[in-house]
């Protein structure tokens, strides 16, 4: 493992105890995420989430669904606190956690009817190890099934940062840990046995909403941005519209 690698893993480990701020303190961007890769899950399905960090997510899809659901990470602290998390939930469906890492990813019996990620390929270093992943991830797909890819684009982020520069707003860059992906580079990727389906730009109301509005807004009263601002909790129940979100989900399906 790469010292930048160590240096990942130790920034998510630290975070495991902080509940639903583990993944990100943007609440409400989680709940967006958690509500658009709800639509994709059906009764029945066999459900494998690489990444889960601390679980909230599989917990949740778990208590709506009739599933069965694996959940890995490759952070032993937050495979920790996810299974403590689970405690005294009354699930429809079945789900387990273990360690595993998307850059090598364990053997299981039998395929997946949808896997999914959950902003965890864009802590890969470079396109080639995305693209990787991307690879080792599909393979574990039944004839038909569905790997919803719900991570950051850059595009997206460069596109809300040309609306944030024509109200005097800063330019926003990507975390430390993560590189975001990049149009181009999808639209090259072939592999014979799946085909990207679709992009779901589920995020775009909401980053318009909390990175334009609400940061201009927020600026001209001379503060900072809330998260959790009223502005911002408008996108729950609004339309997503346009594909400036840096949030979007990629659908690939695997070919039967």
């Amino acid at each position: 493992m790469s010292d930048a690698s160590r240096d990942v893993l130790a920034f998510w480990n630290s975070r495991a105890g902080l509940g639903q701020w583990a993944g990100s303190r943007d609440v409400i961007a989680k709940q967006l995420e958690m509500a658009a890769i709800s639509t994709y899950v059906k009764d029945g399905m066999r459900i494998l989430e690489v990444g889960c960090g601390n679980g909230i997510t599989a917990i949740e899809l778990a208590r709506q669904f009739d599933v069965d659901i694996i959940a890995i990470d490759y952070a032993e602290e937050m495979i920790t606190s996810a299974k403590q998390l689970a405690e005294g939930h009354d699930f429809k469906g079945r789900l387990t956690f273990q360690t595993g890492d998307v850059t090598a990813l364990p053997e299981f019996q039998g395929a997946f009817d949808l896997i999914y990620t959950e902003r965890v390929l864009i802590n890969l270093p470079d396109w080639e190890s995305q693209r990787s992943a991307i690879k080792g991830i599909t393979d574990m797909l039944a004839p038909n099934g569905l790997y919803v890819m719900c991570e950051n684009s850059q595009d997206g982020l460069d596109k809300t940062n040309s609306l944030r520069a024509m109200v005097q707003l800063p330019k926003m860059d990507p975390p430390w840990h993560n590189r975001y992906f990049r149009d181009s580079e999808l639209a090259q990727f072939s592999e014979p046995k799946v085909t990207l389906e679709g992009i779901n730009h589920y995020s775009s109301t909401y980053y318009f909403l909390s990175r334009v509005v609400n940061a201009a807004l927020a600026s001209k009263a001379g503060k900072e941005p809330e998260y959790d601002s009223e502005v911002n909790q408008l996108a729950l129940s609004l339309p997503s519209m346009g594909d400036i979100g840096q949030g979007r989900i990629w659908l690939w399906r695997k070919n039967s």
